[in-house]
């Protein structure tokens, strides 16, 4: 337990007074009682499945014949006309370029307009990447596509994902937050799905692909059009009415919910957490880099970042490696692989509020390591469909893991690690991290793979099992568990400097509040 040494120093923020009557209610009867803004909350991140569809379609796509040949520059020794490795290369580095310019700016327009403005600039953008791929006809035309949806993605945390973790309670939060990524991967799968029936069926009309996205964005317009803004922006923006009307919305009418007084909890956290940003000094982005603040914007962008060192650029680039090395089961296999990838998310909603975050990634990339590893000494032999299968079989296998691991966890560390009056602004520098690492992959990884250029092919794998152990070890020591725990329980673990290894079993001055009011309520 923290004593009153480890407690946090700063008089003006104190410990919390006022405990939520819910705190300590079982996560299924949470949801139950709080079915409303649970569904609020599944509906904000079903947003992915538009994210996922039209991130997925542009990548995958390149292995597809009409795509090649519209799109393709050069010849390879067999006389075959192909893509230059250099534009697939810049196809993707722009999209993380641009993403990692809408995340530093997306701050500022959220802490300026809101969460609802940010997400209406995410979807007017996926509307015109739609739009720019329609219409494409070289390879500088896809290129201003995937910029602009590099642009809508660098919106997605400082929009969706803050808006659900803010609305959500903690006993629920990691599975609303981990839904998004489910929505993501079948989103991917659908994309998959559409890819693969038209290289069946009529290859050179890929631009049904394209068209295919209005269906997603006709489903994730209404949800956006009935959403009212973030409470929290509003309470700090001192609207107290509009704020307290918008929890009225999200929260319906639940029995024996006490309106003054969780609105006075809610504030109390809000108002703790700003005060803990003041004593570090003045509030604003660089608050970020000061005290505890460096210390969890340094995990919620390690995490993120961790996605390429663990094989993301290699394992779901199947198509285009696929294709290089002349399997014809290129859309197969990337079926394949987001089959398993939706499968392990789904198993991810369980596990990450009943298992922990900590013990799944520790797990989790135990097991990408090994089969990034094995996958790359594959590349020393012969490629052959015998070969390939095994390959697909690693991958799903990586595939799982991931998706039971990073994919989820790592958006879910985006918005839990900061503190409630930085998030907004940690989430952006987390994310415009990951992006530099994103481009600097994404344009390198068709080089190495390419005989263009590196011609590693599999052996690439090699690269990223390395990778994947060391990011294996860091996570070790600076990844704590956040299962359960309410932001201001947050907020004190990190101002007290807790090991990461020791947040699961230290008791908070919140917990021992909440323990005192159920003592008190069961006497």
């Amino acid at each position: 337990m923290l004593d009153h040494k480890d407690a946090i120093e700063h008089e003006e923020v104190g410990t919390p007074d006022l405990v939520s009557h819910f705190a300590n209610m079982p996560r299924g009867q949470a949801i139950r009682k709080f079915w409303r803004v649970f569904l609020i909350g599944i509906l904000i991140t079903s947003a992915g499945i538009y994210a996922g569809y039209t991130s997925a379609i542009p990548g995958s796509i390149v292995a597809n014949l009409g795509f090649i040949d519209t799109f393709a520059t050069v010849t390879n020794p067999q006389g075959r006309r192909i893509l230059d490795a250099n534009y697939v290369g810049l196809w993707g580095a722009i999209s993380y370029v641009t993403q990692a310019m809408a995340q530093f700016a997306s701050p500022f327009t959220a802490q300026k307009f809101g969460l609802r403005f940010n997400m209406w600039l995410f979807t007017i953008m996926k509307l015109v990447t739609i739009i720019t791929e329609i219409f494409s006809t070289s390879w500088w035309h896809f290129l201003l596509a995937k910029a602009w949806n590099g642009f809508a993605a660098g919106l997605i945390g400082t929009s969706l994902l803050s808006y659900a973790s803010e609305i959500t309670m903690p006993q629920m939060r990691g599975t609303v937050l981990s839904s998004y990524a489910f929505y993501f991967s079948l989103g991917q799968l659908a994309s998959a799905i559409a890819l693969d029936i038209i290289n069946r069926t009529m290859p050179y009309d890929f631009r049904l692909a394209f068209y295919s996205q209005f269906v997603f964005l006709g489903m994730w317009l209404p949800i956006l059009i009935l959403l009212p803004e973030s409470p929290v922006w509003l309470y700090k923006r001192g609207n107290h009415e509009k704020a307290k009307r918008a929890r009225a919305r999200l929260i319906g009418n639940v029995e024996g919910f006490d309106v003054e007084h969780e609105y006075a909890v809610f504030a109390q956290d809000i108002d703790r957490s700003v005060a803990l940003s003041a004593a570090h000094g003045r509030f604003s982005m660089l608050n970020c880099f000061k005290g505890t603040n460096l210390r969890r914007t340094l995990i919620s962008t390690s995490i993120l970042c961790a996605q390429n060192f663990v094989g993301v650029p290699l394992m779901l680039n199947v198509v285009y490696f696929f294709s290089l090395v002349g399997l014809t089961n290129a859309f197969t296999a990337n079926l394949i692989l987001f089959c398993v990838l939706l499968f392990g998310v789904m198993v991810s909603f369980y596990l990450v509020d009943k298992v922990g975050r900590r013990p799944l990634l520790l797990g989790g990339i135990s097991v990408m390591a090994v089969c990034v590893t094995i996958f790359g000494g594959l590349g020393f032999i012969t490629v052959s469909p015998t070969i390939g299968n095994v390959m697909i079989v690693l991958m799903a296998l990586w595939a799982l893991s991931y998706a039971i691991s990073i994919a989820p966890i790592g958006w879910i560390a985006l918005v839990e690690m900061s503190t409630p009056s930085l998030r907004v602004q940690t989430v952006g520098i987390a994310a415009l991290m990951q992006s530099c690492a994103n481009v600097l992959f994404s344009y390198t990884v068709p080089l190495m793979l390419s005989p263009q250029y590196a011609g590693w092919a599999g052996k690439t794998g090699l690269l990223f099992g390395g990778l994947a152990f060391c990011t294996l070890i860091a996570v070790y020591f600076l990844f704590p568990e956040t299962k359960n725990r309410t932001y201001a329980e947050l907020d004190e673990l990190f101002e007290a400097k807790i090991s990461a290894r020791k947040f699961s079993s230290t008791k908070t001055a919140v917990s021992t509040a909440n323990d005192v009011l159920q003592a008190s309520r069961a006497q």
